[in-house]
């Protein structure tokens, strides 16, 4: 797969979980509130922070264990299910609970008195699901890209970042803008489409992992 490509499918990968409400989007909301389009870009740069420490973690301390053939399918595997289950949930989340954007309200236990970066940071490490996803994904993607070399990693990990900074930037927008022409059923819309994608990811990443069992 081309730079492009990998940073295209990256960022297809990330954007589902990403638009997801959490802990993240709760504090680019409440902190959009106050200090405008610019609380999304810093949010996320914090976020990117501890996503590119865990790349490296993953890249480095598990290099050579990734390259085990048992291992790689056992991370394939796992990360095919994550997927699955996360696609799942969301598409079936949005169809049966209709979910709304995080209003203001969801971000009033943040402390202004924090930084905007410092924040990306805190809300990331507390929040389980993204240990989850990186374990259960990131971990095989690392895996793929490491095999491709230096410039796959990269374009890997600026696609999953680029999806960060999209849509915080684009929901303090939002939220700056009193939400006048992104409704609700546009949003429900986005997550179900994101959900399917990842299920189809997840088929994939499963398909590949039985290939190289069968194999």
């Amino acid at each position: 797969m081309s730079f492009i490509g990998l940073f295209a499918w990256s960022f297809g990968v990330a954007i589902g979980p990403v638009i997801s409400p959490g802990p993240v989007s709760a504090a680019v909301v409440a902190e959009g509130a106050r200090c405008g389009v610019r609380a999304g870009p810093l949010v996320a740069l914090g976020h990117a922070v501890t996503e590119l420490v865990m790349v490296l973690v993953l890249a480095l301390g598990m290099g050579q264990a990734l390259r085990h053939p048992t291992l790689s399918i056992a991370i394939g595997t796992l990360g095919g299910l994550v997927l699955l289950w996360i696609g799942g949930r969301m598409t079936w989340v949005a169809v049966r609970r209709r979910p709304q954007l995080p209003a203001v309200s969801d971000g009033s236990g943040v402390r202004a008195e924090r930084s905007l970066v410092g924040l990306g940071i805190v809300t990331t490490l507390t929040n389980p699901f993204w240990y989850l996803w990186w374990v259960g994904v990131g971990g095989g993607y690392v895996l793929m890209t490491q095999q491709q070399g230096l410039a796959a990693l990269a374009a890997f990990f600026l696609g999953h970042i680029a999806a960060d900074f999209t849509w915080d930037t684009f929901l303090a927008s939002v939220v700056g803008s009193g939400r006048r022409w992104f409704s609700d059923i546009v949003y429900q819309t986005l997550l179900v489409v994101c959900g399917l994608f990842l299920c189809y990811t997840g088929v994939r990443f499963l398909w590949a992992s039985a290939g190289s069992f069968v194999g």
